[in-house]
């Protein structure tokens, strides 16, 4: 086994990948170069060895690639001990001593150039001089590690430490090699070949620095998931490969009953991974391990704010998001269950739902100190830290843990704060991983997330109360039409009360009363039923224009309104699909309008043609008329009347709303003190 060629295979494939990460980064400057280069060079020279080492098992080669990988470290070097200076003139000065003596290095190694030119200098032997050379790269090398380190501030040094540690390894190695090899005259194939392992175990200090530098630092992000499952399967192989072992030596020292065993052992071996792997508490703890030593955050908060995202919106219901947001905080921190604590009008916070955690009937007062402490600080309460700590929340302020509390004995109670007011509580169950320690992280994320939850209840109640206003609304706008007929129907039994005296005697006038009395009881049973929703506010059928018309000149005959509106049609039929009843109300509410406007000896016309829309239907009176601005700005609002306190201003504004939803149109041209014309025109039926 070549063990040389090995060793620097690996060196190679190392850098490689190292290099490859560098090269994600879109940062640019001289240190990244310098690293880049460095890595670069360094790859080459791995393989190069790799390959020689492969070629020649014998015979041990020191070639100018050393030098050359020495010297861009160097390089490196130079640059970052140029930043450690405050002063730029000294900084300046500082590197241009530096590369001067790299330029006197470069002189030295021109014998070795000329002799891949000239052939063989007798002056200096090439064994001795090549590793003299390369063990003098190792100590300057060695002192500009000592210098970057030592001058480079106490706040930096936590990010160039661990660069400054692989390069010492580096040059000390080299150092002790070419050491060796000046004093017994040889070098030493053991040193040699374990070169390649000790430059690949440098690399991952490298790369430690190169995430802690935000100049360096490459855009690759390898998810805590991933790393979990890698190094859960890494144990795994690991966990295998030595009980392989184990059981290798069961058979071979277990006699006759080695073979039999070696199966039981290696049956107990898979069986007790499984139980390993399927433990919920040993995953947490896996998994907490992996975020305390991997990651600089204890969380993925990308990945965390996604699955709050995902698990609270959802939510379509009131108690699916009740549901959805303990779930959604609880699973931050892997609590296995929760409960959900909102304030009532009463002032009181009462437990409205629960997740996997028992219900408590207890109601806690909003004067109390536990919801005061909460509001005042936004404070998320560890139980357990106040029980051994009390001193850290009572420094903050007066806290007194209620009885429910020591009943039950959560983990945490985390505020949900809107807009500087407490809106309730979660209040959580103990984490799988029970030992598991709640710091500042924990507690900003949780606060973090509780905001977004109280945005999102508090979306929901002024989203209930904008439904729930909308449905009065409704009754309102309903109620309002209701007393507009009401009105109507008002004026017209009014009307005929008054004449009633004067025809009483009339079987013809009589039999209109009655009619219209009975019409009128029928409109007001319709009414009571849309208000008391047993019916729809409308149902279109197919319904003959002329006969409505006809019918609605009838009704104003009898009720002795006046002036009576005279009716003209083309044509002795004409079916739309409308409502009837609304038919009649609007047409009703037009010409009572016009009745209004105009004088009793004036003029009422009601008349009906086709065009090529459908029917078009025209109320004109030679009353008061009405402004063009009141025409543009009031007379399709509702409560916009000319008609001072006489009036509701409802049934112009209800007349174009139904209009418009059976497909027609309304259209009005009016003048001041010469009359009005409103023209209808309502499609056929289909």
């Amino acid at each position: 086994m070549n063990v040389g060629a090995i060793s620097y295979s690996i060196s190679a494939f190392t850098f490689l990948i190292f290099l490859a990460i560098l090269l994600t980064d879109k940062h640019k400057g001289v240190t990244k170069r310098s690293l880049v280069m460095a890595a670069t060079v360094s790859c080459i020279w791995s393989f190069v060895l790799a390959y020689e080492t492969l070629l020649t098992v014998d015979v041990i080669k020191i070639s100018l690639l050393e030098y050359l990988k020495s010297a861009f470290w160097l390089v490196l070097l130079i640059h970052l001990l140029s930043f450690t200076y405050s002063d730029r003139f000294k900084s300046e000065t500082i590197r241009k001593f530096h590369y001067a003596i790299l330029i006197f290095i470069s002189i030295l190694v021109l014998p070795i150039l000329a002799e891949y030119v000239f052939g063989e200098i007798s002056v200096l032997a090439k064994f001795e001089y090549v590793p003299a050379l390369n063990l003098f790269m190792a100590v300057i090398g060695i002192v500009f590690v000592e210098q970057v380190y030592r001058n480079t501030r106490t706040e930096q040094k936590w990010a160039i430490k661990y660069l400054c540690l692989g390069l010492l390894g580096m040059f000390v190695y080299d150092f002790y090699m070419y050491s060796d090899a000046l004093l017994y005259q040889r070098v030493d194939p053991v040193l040699w070949q374990a070169r390649g392992f000790v430059y690949a175990l440098t690399v991952p200090l490298f790369g430690i620095t190169v995430s802690r530098d935000p100049l360096w630092s490459p855009e690759i992000f390898i998810s805590r998931r991933v790393v979990f499952h890698t190094t859960t399967l890494l144990a795994s192989g690991i966990y295998l490969m030595v009980m392989g072992i184990a059981g290798y030596y069961v058979r071979e020292y277990g006699g006759e009953w080695g073979v039999v065993a070696q199966a039981i052992f290696l049956f107990i071996t898979i069986l007790s991974l499984a139980l390993f792997i399927s433990s919920r508490r040993i995953r947490a703890r896996i998994y907490v391990l992996v975020n305390k030593h991997f990651y600089p955050y204890k969380y993925d908060y990308r990945e965390e704010w996604l699955r709050f995202i995902r698990t609270i919106s959802t939510s379509s219901e009131e108690k699916e998001l009740y549901h959805n947001t303990i779930k959604s905080i609880a699973q931050i921190i892997e609590s296995p269950g929760g409960m959900l604590w909102l304030r009532e009008d009463s002032g009181f916070f009462v437990c409205v739902d629960t997740w996997q955690m028992e219900h408590v009937s207890d109601r806690e007062p909003a004067e109390t100190s536990l919801p005061k402490f909460m509001e005042q600080h936004e404070f998320v309460v560890s139980v357990d830290e106040f029980i051994d700590h009390p001193e850290v929340y009572n420094r903050l302020g007066y806290l007194e843990l209620p009885e429910w509390v020591k009943k039950v004995q959560p983990w945490l109670i985390v505020p949900l704060i809107y807009n500087d007011l407490l809106i309730g509580f979660i209040v959580l169950d103990h984490a799988t991983a029970r030992k598991q320690s709640f710091n500042w992280e924990d507690s900003d994320l949780l606060k973090t997330a509780a905001r977004q939850v109280a945005a999102f209840l508090e979306q929901m109640n002024a989203s209930m109360a904008l439904a729930e206003a909308k449905q009065f609304e409704s009754f309102n706008k309903v109620s309002t039409y209701v007393v507009h007929d009401i009105k109507n129907l008002v004026a017209q039994l009014s009307l005929i009360s008054s004449n009633a005296e004067k025809h009483k005697d009339n079987p013809l006038f009589m039999e209109d009363v009655f009619k219209t009395i009975n019409n009128s009881v029928s409109k007001m049973n319709k009414m009571m039923e849309v208000l008391s929703g047993k019916m729809e506010s409308s149902h279109s059928s197919k319904v003959d224009i002329i006969s409505v018309l006809e019918e609605l000149v009838h009704h104003r005959q009898i009720a002795g309104g006046k002036p009576v509106p005279i009716l003209g049609c083309e044509s002795s039929s004409y079916f739309v699909k409308a409502d009837k009843n609304q038919l009649l109300a609007i047409l009703g509410h037009l010409v009572q309008n016009a009745q209004d406007a105009t004088e009793d000896s004036g003029k009422i016309t009601i008349s009906q043609k086709r065009s090529t829309d459908g029917v078009v239907i025209e109320i004109e009176d030679n009353g008061c008329g009405m402004s063009e601005d009141f025409i543009n700005n009031n007379l399709f609002k509702p409560f916009k009347t000319t008609k001072g306190t006489k009036g509701m201003g409802i049934g112009v504004y209800e007349a174009r709303e139904i209009i418009l939803a059976i497909g027609g149109k309304i259209e009005v041209q009016s003048e001041v003190n010469t009359g009005t014309c409103f023209k209808l025109i309502i499609p056929p039926a289909s």
